[in-house]
């Protein structure tokens, strides 16, 4: 994507697990190790080409960053990485 020069926004859902699977079956199976994703890209990386990261924790964060992928950095490959509770998951899995 980065030799290519896309510009596209790519968001990734981080609740550091498995929680789907542990609600199906819980196991130490389920507990991995959590990557720095955004550390990750950077070093992919590596100054060339454009490309923008951030690490999001809240609605209000979130809401900045995709204005600054849509704004300022509209020109760069941006990857957002969302932070959420280990446990956020619907009422139906719950349910389920």
């Amino acid at each position: 994507m980065l030799r290519c020069g896309q510009k596209t926004i790519i968001f990734l859902i981080n609740n550091g697990g498995y929680t789907i699977e542990v609600e199906i079956h819980d196991g130490p199976y389920n507990v991995i190790k959590n990557w720095n994703y955004t550390g990750l890209i950077d070093a992919i990386h590596n100054g060339e080409g454009k490309c923008w990261t951030t690490k999001v924790f809240c609605e209000e964060e979130l809401v900045e960053a995709i204005a600054t992928a849509t704004g300022p950095k509209k020109d760069s490959l941006c990857f957002i990485e969302v932070i959420v509770h280990k446990d956020d998951t619907s009422k139906e899995l719950l349910e389920w």
